[in-house]
């Protein structure tokens, strides 16, 4: 039976309203009372995970920043990290200055955003950002000179669309000009960056070599196009009904929707619990 749980949050755990449902919270600990490890699989930053799932007495660890780092909950620290090295995260910086996109950073669980000298965000990230994470944002009106002064990697970038960009195009451009990166996204509006191999697969991988845990014994629930790598790594991939068709191609079940409690109703399946 599966012994690590690695779970999408938007999209699939949570709902479209960014809430986690009384059935779902419910399930995950049915099943981590059964000595399954429950592991948030994100590109939230280890922050910015809901109050109600970052406050669960069995929440351990978290998969973040799409595979950039996995995040040690009990101990205060990353057990895993694979950042965007100093150097080129500036690089890429200037060079998304001429995209019709609005730059973000991540660095150490924090992220910065376009914006204000005294750290307010722009309205545009405001409006599009998800918004239970923007008390995780701090504005700077140059995103490349505020992050230079930290001085260490970056765990990702998110690229926000300005309205009419096409996101094809912009994926297109990224991967061309940055042939050593990983380009991928989890909605309409933006674009994750990470580096080439990063991915969420690959930290699951990882995750199981250090637990000591055989990757097929791992199972994987998804619904978008950065959930892709962790579908294919584990030993079953369940994807939502709400998932995209590519999501549904590596599918070995397919589950009722985000908004139905399709992740509750699909442990209680697998597990009999």
């Amino acid at each position: 039976m599966y012994r690590v749980m690695a779970c999408d949050l938007d999209g699939t755990l949570l709902k479209d309203d960014k809430t986690i449902s009384k059935e779902n919270i419910e399930a995950l600990k049915l099943m981590t009372d059964k000595g399954v490890i429950f592991l948030p699989s994100t590109g939230r930053t280890h922050r910015e995970l809901p109050a109600p799932l970052r406050d669960l007495p069995f929440l351990h660890y978290a998969l973040c920043c799409n595979g950039g780092a996995v995040y040690d909950y009990k101990e205060d620290k990353y057990i895993y990290e694979d950042a965007i090295p100093y150097d080129l995260a500036l690089e890429i910086l200037e060079y998304v200055k001429a995209m019709p996109v609005y730059e973000t950073v991540v660095t150490n669980g924090r992220r910065i955003a376009r914006g204000e000298e005294n750290g307010e965000i722009c309205d545009y990230v405001k409006k599009v950002a998800v918004k239970d994470i923007l008390f995780n944002f701090t504005g700077a009106p140059d995103v490349k000179k505020a992050f230079a002064e930290k001085h260490q990697g970056a765990q990702k970038l998110l690229l926000y669309l300005k309205e009419g960009a096409d996101k094809e195009s912009v994926q297109s451009d990224l991967r061309q000009r940055f042939p050593q990166l990983s380009v991928s996204s989890s909605g309409p509006k933006f674009i994750e960056v990470n580096t080439k191999g990063v991915d969420k697969g690959k930290a699951l991988t990882r995750f199981c070599q250090l637990m000591e845990i055989p990757i097929e014994e791992s199972i994987a629930f998804g619904d978008a196009e950065n959930d892709l790598s962790m579908l294919k790594a584990s030993g079953k991939a369940v994807v939502m009904a709400n998932g995209t068709p590519e999501a549904k191609a590596c599918a070995d079940l397919i589950c009722p929707s985000n908004n139905d409690d399709g992740v509750a109703k699909a442990i209680k399946q697998i597990w009999g619990v």
